[in-house]
């Protein structure tokens, strides 16, 4: 599988995708009523996503803003020369501006009145504009500030806006999705071939680490859990003969495409309760994935997996799953979302089970597209199963 299409970088295949994508968004903006949109990001888990959409990159670290104006190329507003330099040469955006020197904790840099200039230019500054990402993204300071700067402009929380048009993948889309799953698959791997009785979660978490940043992989969380819940930090400490432990790769490929994977292993032989909850996770999974069709709503989803556990001593660590692509997306599988799959979504499955006392518990998680018919395609590669490991060191 080659490389794909990669954010750092231009392409062909790039630019006929970031065309494809921007008609999309503006297409929303038209049915939404708004003259322009105001879309931040910054590298990080669930803050990339709406920016690296609509101008097919988003700087590493500091804050940044694009303008999109229905008709017109995206305007970036960035706060370094060094992440201008960065988007120049990831994009064929003509108009990248500079509005500060990158300071976190001062208030030297102002980027809402550049993006307000931005707006004034295209004579949209007293029209509706749209804010994506305002409630996790734009910071409280910023929003005070375009509030000042933009005294004639009806701004409102655009966030669907794009949210909608980036929740359905195109054919070109779904197989860089693919290619992340593949990167995701190495972790696993990776995991596999050095689990041991009496190897740290260090050592683990270090081997998984290099073998999805050796093929490209940008954000990571991997979380190698003997708890009763999967998200702990790697630790010192050896696992043990007997223990369940939950593994998740979760990663963004080269290409911004953010997928998920985790499994579920035992060190020699587990308890009765360990493997009873192991079970009852594989079995929701399962039947989850059943409903994983076009015409199925996320509730309907939900709500087969849940039927899996009536009875048993089981609540629920953390919603069932959510859309995926670039940076986390539409719908959140709980039984309150009535959201509809269709054809191009993406879906990242984790069922996440304890027991009442909270002393036992099991998670797993697979990435699907959603097909035009049938079942979903699933990304991964790897079966799902509960594997055992009898190795010692």
């Amino acid at each position: 599988m080659s490389n794909g299409i990669l954010t750092s970088r231009r392409s062909d295949a790039k630019a006929k995708l970031q065309a494809s994508r921007l008609a999309s968004v503006w297409e929303a903006m038209r049915d939404d009523g708004y003259d322009a949109l105001i879309v931040p990001g910054r590298g990080l888990l669930t803050q990339y996503g709406y920016l690296e959409y609509v101008v097919g990159f988003c700087p590493l670290v500091r804050l940044t803003y694009a303008v999109v104006v229905p008709g017109h190329q995206p305007i970036m507003v960035t706060p370094t020369s060094s992440d201008a330099w960065y988007t120049k040469m990831a994009t064929d955006l003509a108009d990248v501006r500079v509005a500060g020197q990158g300071d976190v904790i001062s208030t030297q840099d102002n980027l809402p009145a550049a993006v307000a200039r931005v707006l004034a230019d295209y004579q949209v500054d007293r029209g509706k504009v749209g804010m994506v990402g305002l409630k996790h993204i734009v910071p409280v300071g910023d929003f005070d500030d375009f509030r000042a700067a933009l005294p004639d402009a009806q701004i409102t929380d655009a966030t669907s806006v794009v949210g909608r048009a980036k929740a359905v993948k195109f054919a070109e889309e779904q197989a860089e999705v693919l290619r992340s799953c593949a990167i995701a698959d190495a972790g696993m791997q990776a995991f596999e071939a050095r689990a041991a009785a009496g190897v740290t979660g260090w050592e683990l978490w270090g081997d998984m680490q290099r073998a999805v940043r050796s093929r490209g992989a940008r954000e990571v969380l991997i979380m190698v859990s003997n708890d009763p819940f999967f998200n702990a930090p790697p630790r010192d400490e050896p696992i043990q003969d007997g223990d369940m432990v939950c593994v998740y790769t979760e990663i963004t490929g080269p290409n911004g495409f953010w997928v998920e994977k985790a499994s579920l292993y035992e060190f020699g032989t587990t308890d009765d309760a360990k493997r009873r909850m192991a079970e009852l996770c594989l079995e929701s999974h399962a039947a989850a994935a059943e409903k994983l069709v076009a015409g199925s709503t996320a509730a309907e989803v939900a709500g087969a997996l849940e039927a899996t556990v009536t009875g048993h001593d089981v609540e629920f660590g953390i919603w069932h799953g959510h859309g995926v692509g670039v940076d986390h997306d539409t719908p959140v599988i709980t039984k309150t979302d009535s959201t509809e799959l269709v054809p191009g979504m993406v879906i990242a499955m984790h069922p996440n089970f304890t027991n009442h006392e909270q002393t036992v518990g099991a998670s797993v998680s697979d990435t699907y597209i959603i097909q035009e018919s049938g079942r979903a395609v699933r990304g991964s590669q790897l079966d799902q199963r509960f594997t055992r490991i009898e190795r010692t060191v």
